[in-house]
């Protein structure tokens, strides 16, 4: 049954991005082209996931780093709390940045869309920055903004998929906390799981799900090399560390255009999954707080 829906799903794809991006060789990929931001070769898989599920994975390289090391990883920590949808991961011996949605009945063809677009954008705009940031150039560009960072009306598509996260929340988990700075949160475990809403691209929002992991903890070579090792085995999500607060955060964004209850769901529960399974073992081996000792 996963084969066929892997097929279904790889023909959704290839239609989603048949007459907006430029297709290349596919090279057993469901399907490989670029954007309008250059050469930046993107590729999307279909592949099988747990309980008869599938997921959709779209990557592209940034730049070429060797074997992970520390330094690779604490940029990599770092970096992915600049992006707003996506993530940066060490692979074969580079940084890629990637980004993975459910596949079924929950796709939609903006959502593969918007997620090569994304990945393809984020692969060629921050290799500058990474190559700086890794061989001690200075001066660092600084972190690349989407188009949505000049949106005039950017709040109001904000708004909207606010409002619509609310319902989902209120619906299914009896609604969470509200805070005007942080957004909406709820208990999890020993974790606490926080969802907002960001605007990118030209019109389309972002909503993240997002926890605090460790506080009051410095990014040593261990913890990032660490945390970059448990990112590689979840499909969804990345580690970031705010270097001005010293903390660790998990984070997960999907696509807030055509927001399903299913995606914020599985959004919601694959963030609290790590927290909650992580933030005990990382604190006893690397110190700091977890939400649950903050009082």
């Amino acid at each position: 049954m996963v084969d066929g829906h892997i097929e279904v799903n790889a023909m959704a794809v290839r239609h989603a991005l048949a007459r907006s991006f430029t297709g290349v060789d596919p090279q057993g990929h469901a399907w490989r082209g670029t954007t309008d931001l250059g050469g930046t070769i993107v590729t999307v898989d279909v592949e099988p996931a747990a309980d008869d599920n599938v997921h959709v994975h779209v990557s592209a390289p940034a730049i070429e780093t060797g074997p992970l090391d520390a330094r690779v990883a604490r940029v990599l920590a770092c970096e992915n709390g600049e992006l707003m949808l996506g993530r940066f991961r060490h692979r074969d011996d580079g940084i890629v940045v990637e980004h993975t949605i459910l596949a079924g009945t929950t796709m939609d063809a903006v959502e593969v869309q918007a997620s090569v677009w994304t990945v393809g954008w984020g692969a060629s705009a921050w290799g500058a920055r990474l190559h700086a940031l890794l061989s001690d150039a200075v001066p660092v560009p600084p972190p690349p903004q989407t188009p949505a960072a000049r949106l005039r009306d950017a709040a109001d598509h904000v708004e909207m998929t606010t409002r619509r996260v609310k319902r989902y929340l209120d619906d299914r988990h009896g609604g969470f906390q509200h805070d005007p700075d942080w957004g909406f949160h709820g208990a999890f475990g020993s974790a606490r799981v926080f969802v907002d809403v960001l605007p990118v691209l030209d019109d389309s929002t972002a909503v993240r799900a997002s926890a605090p992991v460790l506080s009051d903890v410095d990014l040593s070579d261990g913890l990032g090399i660490k945390v970059a090792e448990v990112t590689a085995q979840t499909p969804f999500g990345a580690f970031a560390y705010l270097g001005g607060r010293r903390e660790l955060w998990f984070q997960h964004a999907i696509l807030g255009d055509d927001l399903d209850v299913v995606e914020l769901d599985a959004a919601i529960a694959i963030v609290a999954d790590v927290a909650d399974g992580w933030d005990d073992r990382l604190a006893a081996e690397f110190g700091g707080l977890r939400y649950a000792d903050l009082g």
